[in-house]
């Protein structure tokens, strides 16, 4: 199983990886709202940066590796398109 081929089975382009992950970022940073000093660490320490740059490149390639090592089956992977599918389909607004 190749993810850049299921990419191209649910039509999603990378564009669409880094949406997904931005909204799943952007959860994580809004469960921190009670915690403004936990936000500033995540800035200032650069953690928040290195963990932006190239995100959905690494994504796609941790997906990669864990179908290659068998830790991820197809079932869970469809759902994590499907969810990627969902969110772009919001974001354009149908």
């Amino acid at each position: 199983m190749n993810i850049k081929k299921l990419l191209e089975e649910y039509s999603l382009e990378i564009d669409d990886v880094r949406w997904h992950l931005s909204l799943v970022l952007t959860e994580r940073l809004s469960a921190l709202h009670h915690q403004p000093d936990e936000i500033t660490k995540l800035v200032w320490s650069g953690e928040l940066g290195d963990e932006l740059y190239n995100m959905e490149e690494k994504y796609i390639k941790t997906l990669q590796d864990q179908i290659d090592e068998k830790t991820l089956d197809e079932s869970h992977l469809r759902d994590i398109l499907s969810q990627m599918d969902t969110a772009r389909r919001k974001r354009f607004g149908y």
